[in-house]
């Protein structure tokens, strides 16, 4: 939708990243996946096979959903999605700079997937895939809230686990992990432009629960109503196949777009800029800093608390659906969203990606 409101356009369009098919371990084929991303309103999904790109040639717009072919490379540890790349890179989890640097030669852009990944002690005998080899540098950016991941290695406890699952599924979703945000934080701070990204890592796998009951964990139109990335476009998401493959690669790839976990409300019309005079710039955008300059927030729920983040510290909250904030000098900005519900406390939804206010030079 276009965002006149602000006084800067923009288009705001869902997807969902870190799609399994059934070219690995995922259990639907590509027209399903699509099928059921237009069921919940998605504009585009990325689906990441493991270590092959055999869907490729069935990248196209099904169901009027925008349908894209990456891999996730690596498999025992240290997963990485590389996106837009036309051949597989080769995996190597023993050196994964090895991996993010050839796919940075091949034009591709990438993602650290579940850097902190835990386990769970009843599910897949307690298997995680962390991120294994610090540091590590040139990469896109990271999934900083992965929905499965997270399920992953929310609580040891099965009790617990079968309660959210079964009855309470939101109530597993309490923030992007503390460690991941300061791990990003960490990296724009000393000038490594790190974009975020959230992800599903849905697989809509058949688990036996005590050898009999068949449960789907999780359903891909489930999934697809949880953690999405939203992509904004000055223009509209084209009908055309391959510009608008373009289109959302490029916001991927220029930090312009934000997170939004949208079984709490739908993320959609969010908008983040900043204006000074009839200048603006998007979110992952750079800017000199300047005294006039103004930070524009706008919360796609009249329940907002939005939280300004400066160098990875809060320096302003405000409970208002808006928000317009002056920045007190050079820094890296970017801005959380909670939404307030009428019973309980404020709940992490909206992660924008940063804004880059630099000095001017000497």
């Amino acid at each position: 939708m276009n965002d006149h409101q602000t006084g800067c356009p923009m288009f705001t369009y869902p997807g969902n990243i870190h799609v399994h098919s059934s070219y690995s371990d995922g259990s639907g084929d590509f027209d399903q996946i699509a099928a059921d991303a237009a069921s919940v309103g998605l504009s585009f999904v990325i689906i990441t096979d493991h270590e092959t790109l055999a869907g490729l040639s069935e990248e196209s717009i099904l169901n009027g959903v925008v349908v894209l072919v990456g891999s996730e490379i690596n498999r025992l540890h240290s997963h990485y999605l590389a996106l837009d790349l036309d051949y597989l890179i080769e995996s190597n989890e023993n050196n994964p700079q090895v991996v993010i640097d050839r796919v940075r030669e091949a034009g591709g852009l990438g993602f650290i997937s579940h850097p902190f990944e835990k386990g769970h002690p009843y599910i897949e005998k307690g298997k995680a895939y962390p991120w294994k080899h610090w540091p590590v540098f040139c990469f896109n950016g990271l999934e900083i809230w992965n929905y499965t991941s997270h399920w992953r290695g929310r609580d040891p406890s099965l009790f617990k686990t079968l309660y959210r699952f079964f009855f309470n599924r939101k109530a597993a979703m309490d923030a992007p992990p503390r460690e991941i945000l300061q791990l990003w934080d960490c990296y724009n701070i000393s000038g490594h432009r790190v974009f975020a990204i959230g992800s599903s890592d849905a697989h809509a796998t058949v688990y036996k629960l005590f050898g009999l009951l068949k449960v789907k964990v999780f359903t891909y139109r489930y999934i697809f109503k949880t953690i999405n990335t939203y992509i904004v476009l000055d223009e509209e998401l084209s009908a055309d196949f391959d510009t608008a493959r373009k289109q959302i690669l490029s916001a991927l790839r220029e930090g312009c777009c934000y997170i939004s976990f949208d079984s709490l409300s739908p993320g959609r019309n969010f908008a983040y800029y900043a204006s000074l005079d009839r200048s603006n710039v998007l979110m992952g955008g750079e800017t000199i800093f300047h005294p006039g300059l103004t930070l524009h927030v706008r919360a796609p729920h009249k329940r907002a608390v939005i939280r300004m983040i400066r160098n990875g510290q809060l320096v302003a909250q405000k409970t208002s659906p808006s928000f317009e904030y002056k920045p007190s000098g050079p820094g890296v900005y970017r801005v959380e969203v909670y939404y307030k519900p009428l019973i309980g406390n404020p709940r992490p939804w909206i992660y924008s990606n940063p804004i880059y206010l630099i000095h001017a030079e000497t």
